[in-house]
């Protein structure tokens, strides 16, 4: 049998499970939460190669499966998950990838003031065609780890400090290796019953492996927001500020502008809501020979149920891309603009068991048409998460 074969017999085998398994959400042994999933995702695509040269259509199965556990003690909590992707395509089989994700995390809580929350993740994963800078698939390996602590200084405000550890290695593009530092402080002050406004001050250092090529820097980010959950029905965080980048090489022009982040979520009726996610991020180098690139983007998605087990989302995104300098042997500066235009129905059986249908079109224009692409995609999901 094949690879998607087995998958599908997989998915089949989990949905015959009985239904008193899934009646509680998840398997329990003692205090631990054992909580099994597993999704496939049948595909159809125009442009497997995200080009405007070389279109290439063909239909791709993806299977997720993985395994959260949660085990609560006293005031505190551990949680460990792991899961695979594999993405096979039917014809280009070259394009296969398999993904690899492990997370694990400690929220300790020492009475009501402080709390210490330690995290750790590892990802052996890959940036598709479709969002990689340089047009080709990009395997990488990345391991972060986190430390975050808080403390209550009195009813109405609160301060929180930040440190995560990054390291960073590519496959085929080696000048992107780097190891990343990042500590962050925050000072909260609620001056509404479930309404903050913060101040966030960041440092970020970045050592890259090639250090010929100049790219190490530091850069510091200066942020004020808002995080609100007046109801169940609307809750976000918006955040706006500058950073500058300074680069250790006199060579290197530095950089200095805004930078923000939102997340927010409104529920107009008890059927009707919608997701906005925006941000502007000052990323590290993708192509060799560029410092820096600047994305800006909103995504938007809008949700309604229909009747108890149907529902309907319609979603779309806007970015732009923005790089830093000139790629030989092209003379200007390359800015990508990307839209996304989707649409899907989620059909809910049981607790445990949803079926999704969706389709999606992306579109990317370049000032450097080579880099220009357009492609649309169906796909059938099922999902099974115990």
């Amino acid at each position: 049998m094949n690879r998607r074969g087995v998958a599908i017999a997989c998915m089949l085998a989990l949905c015959m499970a009985p239904a008193a398994a899934g009646a509680e959400g998840n398997i329990h042994a003692g205090q631990l939460k054992i909580n099994p999933y597993v999704s496939v995702n049948e595909a159809s695509s125009d442009n497997i190669y995200y080009t405007s040269t070389e279109e290439r259509s063909d239909t791709l199965t993806t299977t997720t499966g993985g395994v959260r556990l949660q085990y609560p003690f006293r005031m505190h909590r551990a949680e460990l998950e792991y899961y695979s992707v594999f993405a096979r395509y039917h014809r280009y089989t070259k394009e296969n990838t398999t993904d690899q994700h492990a997370n694990g995390s400690v929220n300790l809580k020492f009475g009501s003031l402080v709390s210490l929350n330690l995290s750790n993740s590892y990802l052996k994963g890959h940036e598709p065609r479709g969002s990689s800078s340089s047009g080709f698939i990009e395997l990488f390996r990345n391991n972060t780890a986190t430390a975050s602590a808080s403390y209550q200084l009195a009813d109405l405000s609160k301060i929180q400090v930040d440190y995560a550890k990054s390291l960073w290695h590519f496959q085929t593009s080696g000048f992107r290796n780097r190891d990343e530092a990042v500590v962050s402080g925050y000072f909260y002050y609620r001056f509404l019953p479930k309404t903050s406004a913060f101040v966030e001050y960041e440092r970020k250092n970045v050592v890259f492996s090639e250090a010929t090529l100049d790219t190490d820097n530091s850069a510091d980010s200066i942020l004020a927001g808002l995080t609100w959950e007046m109801s169940a029905r609307s809750k976000g965080t918006i955040k706006v500020g500058t950073t500058k980048k300074d680069f250790t090489s006199p060579d290197q022009g530095d950089f200095k502008g805004w930078v923000g982040y939102a997340d927010a979520r409104h529920d107009f009726t008890d059927n009707t809501g919608i997701m906005l996610n925006g941000q502007r991020t000052v990323n590290e180098t993708s192509l060799i020979g560029n410092r820096y690139f600047i994305t800006t983007g909103l995504y938007a998605e809008l949700t309604h149920l229909f009747v108890r087990r149907w529902s309907g989302v319609v979603r779309g995104s806007y970015g732009e891309d923005n790089y830093a300098d000139p790629i030989p042997p092209d003379t200007t500066v390359r800015m990508d603009r990307t839209r996304l235009i989707g649409a899907g129905v989620k059909y809910v059986m049981k607790d445990w068991l949803e079926f999704a249908i969706d389709y999606n079109s992306r579109e990317r224009r370049s000032n450097i048409p080579v880099n220009d692409y357009r492609e649309h995609s169906y796909m059938l999901t099922a999902s099974v998460s115990l």
